[in-house]
C-alpha cells in the first residue's frame, strides 16, 4: 500500500504492537471482563429471584392457612347454631360466652401466628357486642367493608387498613380476612360472618429474614405499598422505580393475592463480587503487555537500530560524495545482507563518479560558454539603455517641433519602459502601481481617442502600502487591449483600489467583449497548469505564479465575464510581502 510505504519504520512499528499486541490484549480482557460481569449479575439475581420467590411463598402459605380456618368454620354447624338462637338473658349469653365463644375463638384463630384477632359478627340482636363477637348494628351494617361482604357473600375477603409508617423505617399495611357464614339453610335467620386480622408484623419479619442486602418492596395491582423494608421516596411510582432501576431488580407476581414484589439487588454485593476477579483480569493484562513488549522491544531492536543507522549514513553519504562505506553492525540475517551489499554498492559508485566527473565537468563547461554566448549575443541585439536614449532623443525632437501631445506620450513611454527594466525592484508601493497605471491608461485614451474612457477610485489610505511589482497593470492591460479593443461601443475601463482589513482590495471593470463560459473555464486551466498552453494567456498566468509564491493560498483572484457583457477581474492581496 502506498501510505505504509511512505511510513517511518517505527511508527509502522508502533502499529503493528499498538493493533497486533496491545488492542487485542486489552479488548479480549474487557470481552471476558464483560461476560463475567453479566454472569455474576445473572447469579446475583438468581440469589434474589430465589430470595423473592421464597418471601412470597411463605406469604402465600400464611394467608392460605387464614384461608384455611375461614372455610372450616363457615363449615361448624355448631357455631351456626350457637349464633342463630335466641339467647332469654344476657346471663344466658355470658355464660355461653365464656363457655363456648371464648374458647372457640381461640382454638380455631387467635392460637395461629398467622392470626392477631378473630372476632364473629351477627345481626341477632340478643347477643352482646363485646369481646369478640359483635352485633351487627347500622354503624357497622353502613361501613364500606360490610356492604362489600354482603353484596358477594360467596367468597373470602381479603381487606387492607390504612398504610403505617412504622418507625422502625418499615411499611405494613393491616390485612382483614372476611367470609360470610351462609352455608346451612334453616340456620340463617340473621346474617353472620368471621372476620380474620391477619399477623402482618410475621410478613414484615419474613421479609425481614428471607431477603438479601437489597430493598424489597410489595404493592398491589394498584401501585399502592402495602409492605416494605424501607419507606420510598414520596410520590413513588412502580413504573417510575422500574425504568429508573432497569436490570437492577427483580420482579415476582403472587398471581393469587394479585400482589408483586420487587427486590432491588444491592449494586455494593455486585461490586464486592467482582473486585477479586477485576484485579486479577487486570493483573493478567499488564503481565500480558508487559511481557510482549519486552519481547517485541528487544526483537525490533535488533534491526530498527541498524537500519536507522544504515538510513542515517546513507544521507550522510550522500552529501560526502560516497567517500566511506558503512562501519557498524551487521550480523548475518537479511539486514546484513543488505548492508555488505550496500558496501559493495558504495565501491562500485566512488568508482563510477570518478571516471564520469571529469566527462561531465567538461560537458558543464562548454554548456555556460554557450549560453554566455547566446546572453552576450542578445544583449548586443538589443540594449536597454540604448532604446531608453532613443526614445528621449525622439521626444526631445518632438518638444523642438512643437508636437507636445507627441512628446507626452514618449515621456509616459519611456517612463514606462524605464520601470519595467528595474528587474531588481520586486516591491513597489500602490502609489508607484498607480503611477504605472495612469502612463499606460493615457496612451491607450492617445490610442483610442474619444472612443475611450477610464476612471480610478483610490482611497488614499492605501498609497504607501507595499504590493509585488506589476500585479494590477497586467490586467488593466488586458481590459484595454482583449477586451475593448475588439468592441464596437464605447470603451470604458473602471478601476477601485481600497482596504480590506488588513488586504488590499482591487477590482478592474471593463464593457468589452468578454469571454465565454468555456473560453473562461479553459483560461483557468491554463493559469493553474504547470506549462501554459496559450500565449495569450502568459501575463494573468505570471500574475497568478507570483502571488502563489509570495502568499500561499492567503490570496484571492476571481474573474467573472460573459459574453458581449465585460469582464471584472477581483483581485484581494495582503498588504506585507
Amino acid at each position: 500500500m502506498p501510505i505504509l510505504d511512505n511510513l517511518k519504520l517505527k511508527y509502522k512499528l508502533f502499529f503493528i504492537y499498538l493493533f497486533c499486541v496491545f488492542c487485542p490484549i486489552v479488548v479480549i480482557n474487557l470481552i471476558f471482563y464483560h461476560h463475567m460481569v453479566e454472569n455474576v449479575k445473572a447469579l446475583q439475581q438468581n440469589y434474589y429471584r430465589q430470595a423473592a420467590q421464597q418471601i412470597i411463598s411463605r406469604i402465600v402459605s400464611d394467608l392460605g392457612t387464614v384461608t384455611d380456618l375461614c372455610n372450616r368454620i363457615s363449615l361448624d354447624r355448631t357455631l351456626y347454631e350457637m349464633l342463630d338462637q335466641n339467647f332469654p338473658t344476657d346471663i344466658a349469653y355470658v355464660e355461653s360466652y365464656y363457655n363456648y365463644f371464648l374458647d372457640y375463638i381461640f382454638i380455631n384463630g387467635e392460637s395461629y401466628p398467622q392470626i392477631n384477632k378473630v372476632v364473629l359478627y351477627t345481626d341477632n340482636e340478643t347477643v352482646l357486642h363485646s369481646g369478640s363477637v359483635f352485633r351487627i348494628d347500622e354503624r357497622i351494617r353502613n361501613e364500606a367493608w360490610v356492604q362489600q361482604v354482603i353484596q358477594n357473600p360467596g367468597k373470602n375477603h381479603l381487606f387492607y387498613g390504612e398504610t403505617q409508617y412504622r418507625s422502625n423505617n418499615t411499611i405494613s399495611t393491616p390485612l382483614y380476612m372476611v367470609k360470610v357464614l351462609n352455608l346451612y339453610k334453616g340456620l340463617d335467620r340473621y346474617l353472620k360472618f368471621v372476620r380474620f386480622t391477619i399477623n402482618t408484623e410475621r410478613i414484615i419479619n419474613i421479609i425481614v429474614a428471607e431477603k438479601l442486602k437489597g430493598e424489597v418492596i410489595i404493592f398491589d395491582r394498584q401501585g399502592k405499598i402495602l409492605f416494605a423494608d424501607h419507606i420510598p421516596a414520596p410520590g413513588w411510582q412502580p413504573e417510575d422505580y422500574l425504568r429508573k432501576h432497569k436490570g437492577q431488580v427483580v420482579v415476582e407476581e403472587a398471581k393469587g393475592l394479585e400482589w408483586t414484589l420487587v427486590s432491588l439487588i444491592d449494586q455494593q454485593e455486585i461490586n464486592k463480587a467482582l473486585r477479586e476477579p477485576r484485579n486479577n483480569i487486570i493483573l493478567l493484562t499488564a503481565i500480558s503487555l508487559v511481557v510482549a513488549s519486552t519481547l517485541i522491544v528487544l526483537i525490533s531492536r535488533s534491526f530498527y537500530d541498524r537500519l536507522n543507522s544504515l538510513s542515517a549514513h546513507v544521507n550522510n553519504l550522500v552529501q560526502e560524495g560516497f567517500n566511506r562505506q558503512y562501519t557498524g553492525a551487521q550480523g548475518n540475517d537479511e539486514i546484513g545482507t543488505l548492508i555488505k551489499a550496500f558496501n559493495q554498492m558504495v565501491v562500485r559508485i566512488r568508482k563510477l563518479i570518478h571516471d564520469v566527473y571529469e566527462a561531465k565537468l567538461e560537458q558543464s563547461r562548454i554548456k555556460l560558454e554557450k549560453k554566455e554566448a547566446e546572453l552576450n549575443a542578445l544583449q548586443s541585439q538589443m540594449n536597454p539603455h540604448f532604446l531608453y536614449n532613443t526614445l528621449e532623443s525622439i521626444r526631445m525632437r518632438s518638444v523642438e517641433k512643437g508636437e507636445k501631445e507627441t512628446a507626452e506620450m514618449i515621456k509616459r513611454l519611456t517612463r514606462s519602459f524605464q520601470r519595467m527594466i528595474r528587474f531588481r525592484q520586486e516591491w513597489v508601493t500602490v502609489a508607484e502601481e498607480i503611477s504605472y497605471i495612469k502612463d499606460f491608461l493615457t496612451i491607450q485614451q492617445y490610442r483610442f481617442g474619444p472612443e475611450f474612457q477610464y476612471t480610478m477610485e483610490i482611497d488614499p489610505a492605501i498609497l504607501e502600502w507595499k504590493i509585488p511589482k506589476l500585479v494590477i497593470q497586467p490586467f488593466v492591460e488586458n481590459a484595454c487591449l482583449h477586451g475593448i479593443e475588439g468592441s464596437e461601443q464605447l470603451g470604458k475601463v473602471g478601476i477601485i483600489l481600497r482596504p480590506m482589513g488588513n488586504k488590499l482590495y482591487c477590482m478592474v471593470k471593463d464593457n468589452g467583449i468578454g469571454m465565454a463560459a468555456e473560453r473562461l473555464r479553459r483560461l483557468w486551466v491554463d493559469i493553474k497548469a504547470e506549462e501554459p498552453q496559450e500565449a495569450n494567456n502568459i501575463a494573468i498566468r505570471n500574475i497568478y505564479q507570483r502571488l502563489k509564491l509570495y502568499y500561499g493560498e492567503d490570496f484571492s483572484l476571481l474573474i467573472d465575464s460573459a459574453e458581449r457583457q465585460g469582464t471584472t477581474i477581483t483581485l484581494i492581496i495582503p498588504v506585507e510581502g
